[in-house]
């Protein structure tokens, strides 16, 4: 029964843009916004609009074709709620009503046309969603056209549409770089700079420009592939995206894993994103994973959901999928705390997400424990930047393995400074005492006191709990104190 109550939670976005369509389903609406099904075809349904001022006969069947799929698959997988949306391409073209019709004939499904204002507002909440407390400037860059929105903590600005999508820009272009860059330019002239300010953070919404994230990435040898919240300074994204608006698109083939189709457009991509780097000169840009799809999703939650940390979300629905006792993590957070006197808050986040997933790797081989741990927190679907999935990742490791050191360990984290690999390592030695100590079993651990000293780090018992301080308990325990530079003491209380 618990099984039907989580899948009758589902929700589905379908997305019908200029370039592709998407289906994406979200195992349930909560904070986190874990995807559990996401599937692309890229149609061009916007190709040719630019001559023709209508959707490529082509695209269209093949949309439809796919657009039926998604729909069969949404009611095999018991979808509660579907929001199927079209944008740029549908809206602008002389045959966007017709095609919303024959959707919904063809293929049972009703389609909403976003206006340009209501994509800005969803792209905006995507960003949120992921990036809580975000700001900056929001770009969000499809087939067809280009999304700008201010975003301050939880307040979202007017924004901006404007026809600036790559595959509208090549119909219009016809390869001549040097006009390409004029009518970016003059098109950026209705949004002056007294709107957007410069100096800001800018967060980076969409394929193309993720694609421009990878693609540096492999350019850098940069050890996290992953997209979402890939952050590079001005100067070294100018370079680089000047360097790759003025290459062909056959002079990508072969660079990096990137699908052919979606090269052909990247350097369009990156045209574009000079002239917005140029003329607003942010201090740095962030790639993000999320936009308009899930801002949709994010959107249907309560304020109650809303406020609630999305990466404490996502481990507390991981550990309740995964762990043999799953609100332990919860009880171990707390347990360890107190040795914890100085941390930041984003410490104390991280170190309660470390604490959620201490029994992430338990079903795995003890020899592979630390390394599937790292590898599960470095590539976690979450709201947690870079410097923070390592951290996460080199903790829950720790905690599996004091000794044993994964190649992948070694690659990622020299992304952290000294202070924090120290952090991450005594969080996960921490966990490790505690999970020794209870064997991951809720309520015991209070029986127990954790306390730190000016020179001794103290486990503290009752007498009748002696039974519990094994000989790996206390070999675990002198490795944290060893750790924190402090003499390791047991020590029987209420006697």
């Amino acid at each position: 029964m618990q099984g039907m109550r989580e899948t009758a939670r589902r929700y589905a976005v379908i997305d019908v843009g200029s370039n592709s369509i998407r289906l994406v389903i979200f195992d349930r609406l909560s904070r986190g916004l874990s995807v559990m099904f996401n599937e692309k075809v890229l149609c061009g349904l916007g190709s040719d609009l630019e001559v023709t001022g209508r959707l490529t006969q082509k695209a269209v069947d093949q949309a439809l074709a796919n657009l039926s799929r998604f729909t069969e698959l949404t009611r095999a997988m018991d979808v509660e709620s579907v929001d199927a949306v079209a944008t740029a391409a549908v809206r602008d073209a002389a045959d966007g009503r017709l095609f919303v019709k024959r959707v919904a004939q063809e293929c049972a499904l009703k389609l909403r046309i976003l206006s340009g204002e209501e994509e800005c507002k969803y792209t905006a909440l995507g960003v949120l969603a992921s990036v809580p407390r975000a700001d900056g400037l929001v770009g969000d860059l499809g087939g067809g056209s280009l999304e700008l929105v201010r975003i301050s903590g939880n307040e979202i600005s007017d924004g901006f549409t404007l026809p600036l999508g790559p595959l509208r820009l090549v119909a219009r272009d016809a390869g001549k770089r040097g006009d390409l860059i004029t009518d970016i330019e003059r098109v950026l002239e209705n949004v002056t700079q007294s709107q957007i300010p410069s100096g800001e953070i800018f967060y980076l919404v969409g394929g193309n420009w993720r694609s421009l994230a990878r693609l540096h990435m492999a350019q850098t040898d940069y050890p996290l592939r992953v997209v979402h919240c890939y952050t590079v300074g001005y100067e070294e994204i100018y370079e680089f995206v000047d360097l790759i608006s003025k290459q062909s698109p056959t002079s990508l083939i072969g660079v990096s894993s990137i699908a052919e189709r979606r090269l052909k457009l990247l350097p369009v991509g990156a045209t574009v994103l000079l002239a917005l780097l140029r003329r607003f000169r942010p201090r740095e840009v962030i790639f993000s994973g999320t936009g308009l799809r899930e801002g949709l999703a994010y959107a249907k939650l309560g304020a109650h959901e809303r406020a609630r940390d999305p990466l404490i979300s996502v481990c507390q629905d991981l550990a309740h999928r995964v762990a043999r006792f799953p609100s332990h993590g919860d009880e171990l957070a707390a347990w360890i705390g107190s040795i914890f006197p100085s941390e930041s808050p984003r410490e104390r986040r991280l170190r309660h997400a470390a604490c959620l997933l201490s029994d992430i790797a338990w079903r795995v081989h003890p020899d592979y424990r630390a390394e599937y741990a790292l590898m599960e927190a470095l590539w976690l679907q979450a709201a947690i930047n870079h410097t923070g999935r390592i951290f996460l990742g080199l903790a829950i490791m720790h905690r599996y393995s004091s000794k044993k050191i994964p190649k992948l360990a070694t690659q990622v984290k020299h992304l952290l400074d000294p202070n924090a690999l120290c952090q991450a390592r005594a969080v996960g030695l921490a966990a490790r005492v505690g999970e020794t100590l209870c064997g991951g079993v809720p309520g015991l651990l209070s029986s127990f006191n954790l306390v730190r000293h000016e020179d001794r780090l103290t486990l503290e018992h009752q007498p009748k709990d002696s039974r519990m301080i094994g000989h790996v308990v206390r070999a675990r325990f002198r490795a944290l104190a060893k750790h924190l530079s402090l003499k390791a003491s047991i020590e029987v209380i209420g006697s």
